[in-house]
Order: C-alpha cells, then structure tokens, then sequence
C-alpha cells in the first residue's frame, strides 16, 4: 500500500468522506477504515490524472479520468495532502492493478449492539449541550490559549478566517468525542498515550527551535521543523487507528484536516519566518511548553 487516507469524493452534487488506499495500480475507497469490503475501486492503468478540477468554489481538486470523463472526483484539505495523493495516483498510472489488503489485515472485531449504541450516544453529546460542557471541561485555560494562538497564525498564513474556525471547530470535536468514549468505558487513556509521546516531543522541539533560532542558520531551523512534520504525522497515525473503529469517516477526515494544515513544513517555515506573528508564536509556544511539563502515566 502506497498510500491511505481519508478524503472527500465528489457524488452527484455532495461531497462524502471517504477512506482510500493506492496500491500498486489500483485505487480503492471504503465508507470507513474498518469496512471489510470497498465501496468502489479504480484500475489506473491507461487513465490519467487531472488536478485542479472545475468544481464550483473548490480548489484542492484531483480527477482520476478515462480520456476527458472523471470516474472519481476527490478533494483534499490541505495542498500538502493534494500533492501526495497526486503524486501517488500518477505512480500508479505505470503498476499493474492489484486486489485490496486482505480482509484480515483491515478486520476490527464486530461491535456488539450495547457498544455501537455507546458510539452513537457519544457521537450525539459531542455536539449536545452536555458536549459543551464537556469541552468546557477539557478545553482548559492553557489549551484555550493554545488554540486562539494557532487559529490566528492559520488565519494570518491562510487569509482565510473560515480556515482557521474551522481547524477550532475540528479539534475541539475530536477532543469531545475522544472524551466521551473514554467516559463510556470504550477506550481507555492508554490507548491514547502512543500519541502523546510524538506530540510530545514535536512540543518540546518546537520549543528548542523558537528558543534558538538567533543562534543557528536557517537551514538547520528547516531540519528540525522537518522532525516536527514526521512526529506529528506518528501522532496523527496512532490517533487515527485509535478513533478509526469509533467515528464515521467525515469525523475522521477531521482529523487528517487538522494535522495536514499543522503538519506542513512550508507552513512552520512561515510561521517561523513572519515577523507579525511573534506575539501569536510566543504564546503558542509558551502553551506546548506548558503541556510537555505534565506527564501522564
């Protein structure tokens, strides 16, 4: 498998999200990571790969196309996330097809009526009036500060204020309802510690880099946001195969938009660089500090 992840695919005049894998010279999407089955498959030998594609108010747009007629139409959140998946299809465009992971390998065990009733009631409260108080809960004065912080920077380096609501409204979701299957006894804090040494550490390098960088040249300072980039993919991994048999796929999408507009060296390399954004640097970087002070156990 080259290449796996959630996007979103163009059917009829909406926009679903769906779970896709390349390997070799086949295209496959799934409702969800778990399903046993495709919804559909592409075979790219001998089609062609079309990007942007002219679709009303959407630009990160790829095609996957016999002659001048598009068989999957698909849409990324980030360029970074364009980029791979584009250059990926083309690769495949010279392999051979090949058939789906093998059942097994893709398997989760089959929820019982009580646990999918939990999933469902925690994915109704993440946006309930007790999922507010939830979040008002989990979302502390120093995460608050967190988030304000990047939400400007994303604002600022996007010129989109919908961007940066967006990536607020999509990681405060995800905390909710991460919290909630935890409170019904679905998942555990363990399960989720994997992630947090990652993060973790993408922190406290963040940190070093901001701290040091009048003393050091540029491109040592894009050698360590490079490190950032990778621990915090490791971190979105784990938190996707975690959350992955508990959320629908346009939850999990949320979480690959998240990460893919942090997890961008072009964009840290920015943020880094752009002398109007040191007061909303500094306080963000004074938050990751915070938080690589606590250990959890």
């Amino acid at each position: 498998v080259s290449l796996v992840g959630y996007i979103e695919m163009k059917k009829k005049k909406e926009w679903k999200a769906v779970y896709c894998q390349i390997i070799a010279g086949s295209f496959y999407y799934y409702k969800g990571s778990t399903d046993q089955e495709p919804k559909g498959h592409v075979d790219l030998e001998g089609l062609k790969i079309v990007s942007p594609v002219d679709v009303h108010k959407k630009k990160l747009t790829f095609a996957i196309q016999l002659g001048d007629d598009p068989v999957f139409i698909g849409l990324c959140s980030t360029e970074a996330e364009l980029a791979k998946w584009k250059a990926s299809l083309e690769d495949g465009l010279t392999k051979k097809r090949s058939d789906p992971p093998s059942v097994v390998a893709q398997k989760a065990k089959k929820q019982g009526v009580m646990k999918r009733a939990k999933n469902s009631a925690a994915s109704k409260t993440a946006t309930s009036a007790l999922g507010k108080k939830v979040m008002k809960a989990i979302v502390n004065e120093e995460t608050t500060t967190l988030l304000t912080a990047l939400k400007r920077i994303v604002k600022s380096q996007s010129g989109s204020e919908k961007k940066a609501d967006d990536l607020e409204k999509n990681m405060i979701k995800i905390a909710v309802k991460s919290f909630l299957l935890i409170e019904n006894k679905i998942l555990t804090p363990d399960d989720f510690l994997v992630a947090d040494k990652p993060l973790r550490e993408s922190f406290e390098l963040m940190v070093k880099v901001f701290n040091g960088r009048g003393r050091v040249k540029e491109d040592k300072i894009r050698d360590a946001l490079v490190k950032v980039v990778e621990l915090l993919k490791k971190s979105e991994e784990v938190i996707t195969n975690v959350l992955a048999p508990h959320l629908k796929s346009k939850n999990m999408l949320k979480i690959s938009s998240s990460f893919g507009c942090i997890a961008n060296i072009e964009f840290l390399m920015a943020v880094f660089n752009d002398a109007q954004l040191e007061d909303d640097l500094d306080k963000l970087i004074d938050a990751m500090e915070y938080y690589t002070q606590f250990h959890y156990h």
